[in-house]
């Protein structure tokens, strides 16, 4: 664990992992203020204990919810790729700098993608999305070179 501490590769990946670890952590509690300030519940017992007197669950999410975990679902299909991916390019000895490069660029589209989620911003949500996915696919390219 020592080494792995002293490699800068690594602690570039670790930094980012957090980020987006904590990222993916705010993007389920703001689907949760969503579904609070949109009284929208699926569960009785969340429209009961959490909804005012006369909210009932619904049979769907209700448009804001669906578009908060819409927000989720993508991370869910991204971030955990990168977890994996990440840590075996770091592990595959990766250079400072390619490690800072894939991964800043990756976290930084992954939030920026968020935003845009969140703000209905086109074009600029799918250049973040892009830009995340070649960051990924830069990594996927480098390890399986290195290993051929």
């Amino acid at each position: 664990m020592e080494s792995l501490a002293a490699n800068p590769a690594f602690g570039t990946y670790a930094l980012c992992s957090a980020i987006l670890g904590l990222k993916m952590m705010l993007s389920a509690v703001y689907s949760g203020t969503r579904r609070q300030v949109h009284q929208s519940y699926i569960n009785p017992e969340d429209a009961h204990v959490f909804g005012q007197a006369e909210t009932v669950s619904a049979a769907l999410e209700g448009p804001e919810v669906a578009h908060a975990l819409r927000i989720e679902r993508n991370d869910l299909a991204n971030i955990p790729l990168f977890f994996a991916i990440g840590l075996i390019y770091v592990l595959s000895g990766a250079s400072a700098f390619g490690a800072a490069v894939y991964c800043w660029t990756f976290t930084i589209a992954r939030i920026a993608h968020t935003i845009c989620y969140m703000n209905g911003l086109q074009p600029w949500r799918a250049v973040s999305f892009g830009a995340g996915a070649l960051a990924t696919l830069g990594m996927i390219v480098q390890i399986i070179f290195g290993w051929v």
